[in-house]
């Protein structure tokens, strides 16, 4: 298939450092191309791809822009490159975009059929009225949970393909045994920080952060966590790049994940299992679909289910949970999607023939 995957524009593909739907994008055009499809990648500059890469900006986003061109700027870059696209849509024989809503009013009327990968979460209110305007269009969510916001809501769903990355690096880190707790992602209220201090606080452990302090989140960081991390020593060691995050999974007791919103995905979840490092979470959004309980982790409903469940880590098998995430891998995902491709190619096949008829 000829196959167009449209990429937001605020990073690289894949990212230098954070970076979660960029990492997924990369791995899906890369492994797409080992299947022998024609894929053209629309997406920052600086990317690195097997696909066929097409630059719309020289470099990401969030390199050059400052946080108000950020948001006066940048979405008119990306509807702009979503214009170029669709011109050329007789080109594909399918186009994958993962610029959210932004796709939908060039998709419904394309001559080429379109797959829209939902990333984020979807219980805002301006996605509940905006998405139902194109029933005709076919989304794909990284979850089943990430559906429950649109219950009852005019959609098409065209199936749920879980996040899937290149893991063989985090699946060789040797484990360390360590007895310390690691917290990975992004510092902001939602992925729950200053739990995983608690949790490390009422356990006798120490904590290890690697996490990006976005610019919306420089307040947060500085007068409530900062502090908190000085005042428990907790290890925080920024941004780590992909070559050091295995051995960072690898060295820990467990990876705490206290995220308290709707998670759609949570790939820190599957890069600690591949590391035979198991993940203690909140029960949110899809972290039941993605951690087996007892298993490779352990899904909790309060933080004292967690702080209790860092006392039966030795339950768990490292090679089960390195096990199970390997059904989380890239061969997995764009498997999945190669059989979305072809419903919805079949599908706009009909719908063409019914409209002739």
């Amino acid at each position: 298939m000829r196959i167009a995957q449209i990429a937001p524009l605020y990073e690289a593909v894949p990212p230098v450092a954070y970076g979660g739907t960029e990492r997924v994008i990369a791995a899906l055009c890369d492994g797409l191309v080992a299947l022998g499809h024609e894929v053209t990648l629309f997406a920052a500059g600086s990317s690195i791809t097997r696909a066929q890469l097409e630059p719309i900006v020289p470099a990401p986003l969030r390199v050059r822009m400052t946080r108000q061109e950020m948001v006066d700027v940048a979405p008119h870059l990306h509807l702009r490159m979503l214009a170029d696209v669709y011109r050329r849509a007789d080109d594909f024989d399918i186009i994958h975009s993962h610029a959210d809503v932004w796709t939908l009013p060039f998709a419904e009327h394309a001559s080429t059929p379109t797959v829209v990968t939902l990333h984020g979460r979807l219980d805002l209110e301006h996605l509940r009225q905006t998405i139902p305007l194109y029933p005709s269009v076919p989304l794909v969510s990284i979850s089943d949970h990430q559906r429950v916001a649109l219950d009852g809501l005019d959609v098409n769903w065209a199936g749920t393909v879980y996040n899937g990355l290149d893991l063989e690096r985090y699946r060789a880190a040797p484990r360390d045994d360590g007895r310390h707790l690691v917290f990975m992602g992004r510092i902001s209220p939602e992925k729950g920080p200053a739990v995983a201090v608690e949790i490390a606080r009422r356990t006798s452990r120490e904590l290890v952060v690697a996490a990006k302090v976005d610019p919306l989140d420089v307040d947060y960081y500085r007068h409530d966590i900062e502090p908190l991390f000085e005042a428990n020593n907790v290890r925080f060691v920024g941004e780590l790049e992909e070559q050091d995050k295995p051995a960072f999974y690898a060295g820990a007791a467990a990876t705490v994940f206290p995220s308290d919103w709707p998670e759609p995905f949570g790939l820190v979840m599957i890069e600690s299992m591949a590391a035979g490092t198991p993940v203690i979470a909140l029960r949110r959004g899809a972290v039941p679909e993605v951690v087996v309980d007892g298993v490779t982790g352990f899904v909790c409903d309060d933080v004292d289910e967690m702080v209790d469940a860092v006392d039966r880590l030795a339950e768990i098998d490292p090679d089960e949970c390195r096990r199970h995430a390997a059904s989380f891998d890239t061969a997995s995902m764009c498997i999945d999607y190669e059989r979305v491709y072809q419903s919805v190619r079949a599908d706009h096949a009909s719908e063409l023939v019914s409209e002739s008829a």
